[in-house]
């Protein structure tokens, strides 16, 4: 299993992301990996968006269309969490590519909470 499991966000037509070795991190009791990782931490406290050439300083990290990758180890299928408006093939397929999802089995979820007030 190399697929990783982390926190996203698309931004100015930029993938903004962290992921982490799902292979690294323990499941929990129901066999999902899910990364510790906080979307308004790593925004708002770690500037994030700055490793990928943007500044969007004092900027809220639910004004723009985010989500979240977790790994179901029982059924050995990786997670997808976004916002509706992600679900375009160009930004799904840069999803798959950062997070090592080219090998594994994925199913796509698109989730209320990842809900934004910004566009792509």
């Amino acid at each position: 299993m190399n697929s990783k499991v982390g926190i996203f966000w698309f931004v100015e037509n930029t993938l903004v992301y962290k992921a982490q070795n799902a292979i690294d991190l323990k499941a929990d009791q129901l066999g999902f990996i899910d990364s510790p990782l906080q979307h308004q931490v790593e925004w708002e406290e770690n500037n994030i968006y700055q490793l990928f050439g943007l500044t969007l300083f004092n900027s809220d990290y639910y004004n723009f269309p985010r989500g979240r990758v977790i790994f179901n180890t029982k059924l050995n299928t990786s997670y997808v969490y976004l916002n509706k408006k992600l679900f375009k093939k160009y930004i799904v397929k840069e999803i798959k590519a950062k997070f090592f999802l080219a090998h594994t089995n994925i199913k796509f979820f698109t989730d209320p909470h990842y809900h934004c007030f910004g566009s792509i």
